[in-house]
């Protein structure tokens, strides 16, 4: 059902018909759901697709036909039933899809390796890094007695430190400078940012932030492509994307302005090597040349950043995390 003003004219209805038609639905056996945009409604049909998906597996819903059995049925089904469609485009559904979230392990040891130095500090302002805990805050449970008492020797050294040389440290780990001297040091306590990340910023080429429309794309080529196969459309990544938990905003955009989560697409496919390339058929992959600059390592350096930020939503923490 199309709301929009547009729809209505060309249909001769009210904003009163279109209500009606829609409380008309459930009795007809259908599921309502109200959206912004056509994205919006593809990022709810995929989470329910995977909620559907979760209930199958655990036994909660019993599943009559296989995806084969539904199509034999589907051909099987008499006259009566209505017309089989012409279009070739509605002849065979969709099958399922598969979200890959394990390939890395297996097709990007390359680059994983290149990002994994996240984890490895080089100056002497890697002394300030502290080991993570999963506890509030990071340091929590009685286990971490001896890493408080680390801590907090860490941060009377810091605290001897003057303000120019508390910024001169976060600038060499491409943290921002600003605030008071309490705020310097809890950044410099924080683990050191992918070295891959501060080597880019130190060279000026561009680095997706985190959080950030640019770095759920990445993170979501990242978790659901396979190198050398087929790219992702726009529409199956934007919703990939918005389920990453990366972006700041909404990747449908706020509805104020012709801005989305989109937007940034080209900052991503400038460089040398860019970080996602383009291919026939608007499909789109990241770059895997140079293996230790590209946009899969970037990818994983992001999704290492993200995972300590405590926002991606895959579930399967990278290595150097």
């Amino acid at each position: 059902v199309h709301g929009g003003n547009v729809g209505r004219r060309t249909w001769f209805q009210s904003v009163d018909d279109v209500e009606n038609a829609i409380e008309k639905l459930p009795s007809l056996g259908f599921s309502v759901m109200r959206s912004k945009s056509t994205l919006d409604t593809i990022g709810i049909l995929a989470k329910v697709a995977q909620d559907v998906s979760w209930k199958v597996n655990n036994g909660n819903i019993d599943v009559m036909y296989s995806y084969e059995q539904f199509l034999s049925r589907v051909k099987k089904l008499g006259e009566d039933k209505g017309e089989p469609p012409t279009d070739r485009a509605h002849q065979n559904p969709a099958p399922p899809v598969v979200v890959n979230t394990n390939f890395m392990s297996s097709t990007a040891n390359a680059a994983t390796a290149a990002a994994a130095a996240a984890s490895t500090s080089r100056d002497e302002d890697a002394t300030f890094s502290p080991q993570r805990s999963d506890s509030p805050g990071g340091f929590g449970s009685d286990d971490d007695a001896p890493q408080q008492t680390n801590n907090a020797e860490k941060v009377a050294e810091l605290k001897k430190l003057s303000m120019a040389r508390l910024k001169e440290m976060l600038k060499e780990r491409d943290e921002k400078t600003g605030g008071k001297k309490e705020e310097l040091i809890s950044r410099l306590l924080k683990p050191r940012k992918p070295e891959l990340l501060i080597l880019r910023a130190r060279r000026k080429e561009y680095v997706p932030k985190v959080p950030s429309s640019n770095a759920a794309i990445m993170v979501a080529l990242l978790l659901n492509h396979i190198p050398g196969t087929q790219g992702l459309t726009k529409e199956r990544l934007m919703v990939l994307a918005e389920e990453t938990g990366v972006s700041k905003e909404s990747m449908s955009g706020d509805g104020s302005s012709f801005y989305d989560g989109w937007s940034g697409m080209k900052q991503l496919q400038e460089g040398d090597p860019a970080l996602v390339r383009r291919e026939k058929g608007h499909r789109y992959s990241l770059t895997t040349q140079p293996p230790e600059s590209a946009g899969v390592a970037v990818a994983n350096a992001l999704h290492i950043l993200a995972h300590r930020e405590d926002m991606c939503t895959c579930g399967n923490p990278p290595n150097g995390v």
